[in-house]
């Protein structure tokens, strides 16, 4: 009988030598295509880094042309140069963040979004105020559309816009919140009135704030006070339309107009 350990004992070792010699194989395949892929990327990103390089130097991305949208009050040459960008400075040399907050630095400009438009332009949106009356604080200001005052009035600035009154400057210091929201309203029924063809925000000089009587207008001829409230303005403003034609010429003798009385105009002589 044959003895056939020392033939498993052979084949044994031969089959560990065949298995370590293919998972050596498989650990240096794996290290190589490990290797190649970093190969690959280090390549990318560096033919990236340098094609951004030569991007952002060429002279083919100079800015030549700036373009301003959403500008009314200003001219496209004020907000130009409230940008400070100058022709000729790479578009990629710019920081459009810096550039907005600059440029929204301005009184009149709410908002202002700069962006590239490759390869040599720069477009610059701007948001601006609107003024909707003028506020007597020891100085005069301008208050936009969202009760917010934004502008002392200096030489030269317009006085075209409804005056209002009854708002001291240290109750705006004490109570911010309130004297926002009753400037907020005072904005709103301007903004009304300017879209009315009969009673409209031409007819009206003046708007005082009374703590107790709400709103008060005073019309452009002759002064007459009109109370209006503190709300229903739509409504109330409906009812003064319907016979403010014939009241306008009564204007001189007229001592009041009371809107607060429900589905009535009160005239006082």
């Amino acid at each position: 009988m044959r003895d056939m350990k020392p033939t498993k004992g052979k084949r044994s070792k031969e089959n560990v030598r065949t298995t370590l010699k293919r998972e050596w194989k498989e650990l240096f395949s794996r290290i190589m295509r490990g290797f190649l892929m970093l190969c690959c990327g280090v390549l990318v990103v560096s033919g990236v880094a340098l094609l951004m390089k030569m991007v952002s130097t060429s002279e083919h991305f100079q800015v030549d042309s700036i373009q301003v949208e959403g500008n009314q009050r200003l001219s496209d040459q004020e907000v130009i140069d409230l940008s400070d960008i100058r022709h000729g400075v790479r578009t990629f040399d710019l920081d459009l963040e810096i550039i907005g907050q600059n440029i929204a630095k301005n009184d009149w400009i709410r908002r202002a979004e700069v962006e590239r438009k490759l390869p040599r332009g720069i477009i610059i949106r701007v948001t601006e105020r609107d003024a909707v009356f003028v506020i007597n604080l020891d100085y005069m200001f301008y208050v936009d559309a969202g009760g917010e005052i934004f502008k002392v009035l200096r030489a030269g600035d317009s006085l075209d816009y409804p005056l209002v009154s009854g708002l001291e400057r240290q109750q705006l210091i004490d109570q911010p919140q309130s004297s926002r929201e009753q400037l907020k309203q005072v904005a709103e029924l301007l903004l009304h009135l300017r879209q009315r063809k009969i009673f409209d925000e031409q007819c009206v000089s003046q708007l005082h704030i009374d703590s107790k009587e709400g709103l008060i207008l005073y019309t452009r001829n002759y002064g007459v006070p009109i109370q209006i409230g503190r709300d229903s303005f739509e409504k109330k403003i409906d009812r003064l339309e319907k016979i403010y034609p014939e009241l306008e010429a009564r204007l001189p003798n007229l001592k009041y107009i009371n809107l607060n009385v429900p589905d009535k105009v009160i005239v006082k002589k």
